[in-house]
């Protein structure tokens, strides 16, 4: 990975405190960039940000690779170019440690809606010469609103759409387009806004040394202009059903392996067409981001597919295109920008040795790393290689306060045994302990979780893998309490060489 020896903490936006019952690309999100550079933080890590469902609000599951989550445009700058009064802005949902997704999703929605409607009755307002710009320079949206034109007209699954919607041609999509322009120019209002503010994030990042990181799923939502406009790149039925379901392959933490819902690709095709979807895709998320996670790496090697309509544990191991993927993507995308998510990986020599000719940094994570029984099973934190992301956990574990707490006795042993052998910086905390060990690894990179800065515990963990529901809710109340830190982080930074 081309960058230097640096650290980085994950947020997700939606996580910030303020906006309008959730975080957002308002005033927070630069405060937060403000805090990251004082203490000499390099890279915001967040999680992807397509428009989630309603129903499991989850990041990783998006309709779109390529648009934006409407719910992460700050409302504050429709009041400040008077096309929404502030006083609609008052009557939010509140502002609380828990997110209330589908009353802030329904009032974020009202108020874009009305903000669109009060543009287009000013004709000389400026914003529209920069709406015309940006759908010029980005004419390959125009499918992914349509899908979000038809989604919001005929429900989300494309499969019952109208029978000319479901396999459109290009006449097809031009004349719904021109059918239904005034929900074309709200769904390309929200995009703009969306790229318009987050680039505004970008510029403020670089201006103080703060790259964002971002995430990618490796698998895409059936119901998504990706599978729409590609069927023949997806395993799918005559019928459109899917034959086989993603997922995870029964292990210790899940008995019964995970049924993900996603759709497998037909690798083949894939590579009969030169890899170009995943390029697109790639290089769509390298335009928002300055470093971008590939998230489940291992399944470019080898995946776990389920029949449809069967359980976890009847999944059968299949191939992936391994480091034929990467050849055939190397020329059109920078992977020095990219992260390799290899966590719960099996043991793949050829996914290991691939990452590495490609100088693409795996993950280790500490919770997963201190051994139970003892250190022959793992090589210590100190021993890790230097291309290499070294978290204290991630937006899936629990917080390094809860994972203390609740660990075996024999891991807790080997982890203080370390800390009292081999830690140059000790803090009185057992959580700063483990950021410590994890920035004075090797590893290129360091990263912990904000909830691990503030030494929080179970109640602000933000997903369970396998949990539908009850997910990506908890937010930070405030940005105060991190001043506490701030020097802490800052010393630990130049201690170890990440400045």
């Amino acid at each position: 990975m081309d960058i230097e020896k640096s650290s980085m903490v994950i947020l997700h936006p939606t996580a910030l405190p303020g906006g309008h019952g959730i975080g957002d690309f308002g005033k927070n999100a630069y405060d937060w960039i403000d805090f990251l550079n004082e203490t000499g933080v390099r890279i915001w890590q967040v999680l992807p940000f397509g428009p989630t469902d309603n129903i499991q609000f989850s990041p990783y599951s998006s309709s779109s690779s390529k648009l934006g989550n409407f719910a992460l445009i700050d409302l504050t700058y429709l009041a400040e170019i008077e096309i929404i009064n502030k006083n609609e802005l008052t009557n939010s949902p509140e502002n609380v440690s828990q997110i209330d997704f589908l009353n802030v999703y329904k009032f974020k929605e009202s108020i874009l809606r009305k903000s669109h409607k009060n543009l287009n009755k000013d004709s000389d307002h400026t914003l529209h010469k920069e709406i015309n710009e940006y759908e010029e320079k980005n004419p390959g949206l125009e499918n992914e609103l349509i899908f979000q034109m038809a989604t919001s007209l005929y429900g989300e699954d494309w499969k019952k759409w109208p029978k000319d919607m479901i396999n459109p041609n290009q006449d097809t999509l031009k004349v719904f387009k021109n059918e239904n322009k005034d929900e074309f120019s709200y769904q390309l209002f929200i995009q703009f806004l969306f790229t318009k503010q987050l680039s505004n994030i970008n510029n403020y990042g670089s201006k103080n040394n703060v790259k964002i990181l971002g995430d990618v799923p490796i698998y895409t939502n059936f119901h998504s202009c990706d599978v729409w406009l590609n069927k023949p790149l997806f395993d799918l039925e005559e019928n459109y059903e899917m034959a086989n379901l993603a997922g995870a392959a029964p292990d210790v933490f899940t008995a019964a392996g995970q049924i993900w819902g996603n759709p497998l690709y037909l690798w083949d095709e894939h590579k009969k067409e030169n890899y170009r979807w995943w390029i697109d895709r790639l290089n769509s998320c390298l335009s928002k981001y300055e470093l971008l996670r590939i998230d489940h790496f291992g399944g470019l090697f080898q995946f776990w597919a389920i029949p449809n309509g069967g359980l976890g544990v009847e999944g059968k191991w299949r191939k992936g295109p391994g480091k034929g993927f990467l050849e055939g993507i190397k020329n059109d995308v920078q992977l020095e920008k990219i992260l390799a998510e290899d966590l719960f990986a099996l043991e793949l020599v050829e996914m290991d040795e691939t990452r590495e000719e490609f100088n693409i940094p795996g993950i280790k994570m500490l919770n997963q790393r201190i051994p139970h029984n003892n250190w022959d099973e793992e090589a210590p934190p100190s021993e890790w290689a230097y291309n290499c992301a070294a978290y204290t956990g991630t937006h899936d574990s629990p917080t390094t306060k809860q994972w203390l707490e609740e660990t075996s006795e024999g891991q807790k042993k080997h982890f203080r045994e370390f800390v009292d052998s081999n830690l140059q910086n000790k803090f009185d905390s057992e959580v700063w302990n483990a950021i410590s060990v994890i920035w004075e690894t090797p590893c290129q990179l360091s990263g912990t979780l904000v909830q691990d800065l503030l030494e929080l515990g179970k109640e602000a963990r933000f997903n369970i893998p396998g949990q539908q529901l009850g997910n990506w809710g908890w937010r930070l109340d405030s940005l105060e309490p991190l001043g506490e830190v701030k020097e802490r982080l800052f010393k630990l930074n130049k201690e170890n060489g990440r400045i």
